[in-house]
C-alpha cells in the first residue's frame, strides 16, 4: 500500500469513525457500551501485541532489511485499527456521557476522557506523519547499505554508520532515522498508556 493510498484509508476510516455516532441513538445502549469497551480494548491489544510480542520476536529471529520490510507493511494496519480505534471509543465515550460535538470541550473535564483524546492524537500522529516519515528514512538507509555492499544480517542497529566509506550524509539519515523512529516509539507508547489508563478506570467502576 502506498503512503498515499494508506492516508486516504485512514482518512476514510476515521471519517468512518467519526460518523457511527449518528447511528448511536437507534442502538441499545449495551451495544454503546460494547463498542466503547471494545474499541478501546482492540486498541491497547494490538499495540501490546505488535510493540512487544510480535516486534521482539521478529527483531530477533529476522534479518534487519527484512524485518524492516515486514515492518513496512505491517505499521500502517497496525496505526489505522488503533487510529479508528481510539476515535470509536472516544465517540461513544461522548455519547455514554452526554457530551455533544459543540460541547466536546467538556471531554477535558473526565480524566478518563482526557486519556482517550490523548491516546487518539498521539494515534493520529502516527498514521499520518511519523510512521511515514520513518518508512522512507528506512528504505533510504537500505539503498546505503546496498550501495556500500554492507550484508544484512539479524541485528537491529544498520552498519552503516561504522562503514568507512560512509559519508556526513549517511551519518545525518542515521540521525534523522534514529530521531524520527524515536518520536514514533514515543506516540505509540503513549497510545497504549493512554488506553490503559482507559481501561483502569473502567476496571475500578465494575463490580462483580
Amino acid at each position: 500500500m502506498s503512503q498515499l493510498s494508506y492516508e486516504t484509508v485512514s482518512a476514510v476510516a476515521c471519517l468512518g469513525a467519526a460518523v457511527l455516532p449518528t447511528v448511536y441513538n437507534y442502538l441499545p445502549l449495551d451495544v454503546v457500551k460494547f463498542v466503547n469497551l471494545g474499541s478501546i480494548s482492540v486498541s491497547f491489544g494490538t499495540h501490546f501485541w505488535v510493540g512487544s510480542i510480535a516486534g521482539l520476536t521478529m527483531i530477533r529471529v529476522l534479518k534487519r532489511r527484512t524485518f524492516g520490510l515486514v515492518q513496512s507493511k505491517l505499521f500502517p494496519k497496525y496505526a489505522l485499527v488503533s487510529t479508528s480505534c481510539s476515535l470509536l471509543a472516544l465517540t461513544s465515550f461522548m455519547y455514554l456521557k452526554g457530551i455533544s460535538f459543540m460541547d466536546a470541550p467538556k471531554v477535558l473535564s473526565e480524566p478518563s476522557g482526557v486519556g482517550l483524546i490523548v491516546g487518539f492524537l498521539a494515534n493520529l500522529m502516527n498514521s499520518f506523519i511519523f510512521i511515514g516519515k520513518t518508512t522512507e528514512l528506512m528504505f533510504e538507509i537500505h539503498k546505503r547499505e546496498h550501495a556500500l555492499g554492507l550484508p544484512d544480517e539479524v541485528n537491529p542497529r544498520s552498519q552503516l554508520g561504522k562503514c568507512e566509506k560512509a559519508t556526513p550524509e549517511d551519518k545525518q539519515l542515521l540521525k534523522k532515522f534514529g530521531i524520527t523512529h524515536g518520536v514514533c516509539m514515543v506516540m505509540s507508547f503513549t497510545s497504549v498508556g493512554a488506553a490503559g489508563y482507559y481501561l483502569w478506570q473502567l476496571a475500578k467502576s465494575i463490580t462483580l
